[in-house]
C-alpha cells in the first residue's frame, strides 16, 4: 500500500475543497475551537455508523469511503488549527516530527 501517494492525493483534495470554500474551517475553528473539530469528525462517524450498519440504506451521493476521506481530512484540519493556535507543546510536535512547522 502506498501511503503516501495517497496522503498526497487527499492533501490534494482538501486543498482544492479548502480554495474553494474559502477556509470555512478555520474560520469555524476559530469562533468555536475545539468543539467545532469534534462536531464535525462526530457527524462524520455517525454518517459511518448508518451506513456500515444499515448497507441498504441510499447513501444520496456521499459513499462510505467519502466519508472517511472527509474524517480524515477534518482530523488533518483540526491538527492544523491546533498547531496554529498553539495548543500543542513542543514535545508532542517534536514526537510527531513536526517541530519545524
Amino acid at each position: 500500500m502506498d501511503f503516501k501517494k495517497i496522503d498526497t492525493a487527499l492533501t490534494d483534495l482538501m486543498e482544492r475543497k479548502n480554495k474553494a470554500y474559502g477556509n470555512a474551517y478555520a474560520d469555524s475553528f476559530n469562533e468555536l475551537g475545539l468543539i467545532y473539530a469534534f462536531v464535525e469528525v462526530n457527524n462524520k462517524l455517525q454518517r459511518i455508523r448508518a451506513l456500515t450498519m444499515n448497507p441498504d440504506i441510499p447513501d444520496n451521493g456521499e459513499s462510505i469511503f467519502d466519508s472517511y476521506v472527509d474524517l480524515r481530512n477534518y482530523a488533518e484540519l483540526a491538527i492544523s488549527q491546533m498547531i496554529e493556535y498553539e495548543t500543542v507543546s513542543k514535545e508532542t510536535l517534536e514526537k510527531y516530527g513536526l517541530s519545524d512547522i
